[in-house]
């Protein structure tokens, strides 16, 4: 075989790259659960913490105001009155996106050791692992 001729190899199945639909199916589902999760948890939590005293920015508790030019849309004034009635909604909103930032980076840690335990391996058939050499320190 010459320098410059490529061997015949013979073709490996093309992988399958597609996600399970169960996969997919339990994400769409998270993208719901965890933030309605989280604003369940953060109701419960800015009223524990309005209870116990705890310190709180004052501008985060009572009712929001609505300005007078958004109350103009006709369509919209059910959705402003709606809001206009919610107690502490600003806390509760601030603390909703802790939580789901929270829960979302202890589940991306708890998927990669799964995914890291049950994956594919770290090497392919045609890499080769680094090389484990003692680097002399270079002085001159």
């Amino acid at each position: 075989m010459s320098k410059y001729s490529s061997r015949n190899k013979p073709e490996a199945p093309p992988r399958n790259r597609d996600v399970h639909p169960v996969m997919r199916g339990i994400g769409c589902i998270m993208m719901v659960v965890v933030p309605l999760f989280s604003y369940g948890l953060s109701v419960i939590l800015v009223e524990t913490a309005y209870k116990r005293g705890w310190p709180l920015p004052p501008a985060w508790s009572g009712r929001i105001t609505i300005h007078p030019l958004l109350l103009r849309l006709n369509g919209l004034k059910p959705f402003w009155d709606f809001l206009a009635t919610q107690d502490n909604l600003v806390a509760n909103l601030i603390f909703t996106f802790a939580i789901t930032v929270l829960i979302g980076g202890i589940m991306s840690i708890f998927f990669g050791y799964i995914y890291r335990l049950f994956g594919p391996p770290q090497y392919g058939p045609t890499d080769e692992p680094p090389i484990r050499k003692k680097v002399k320190k270079y002085t001159r």
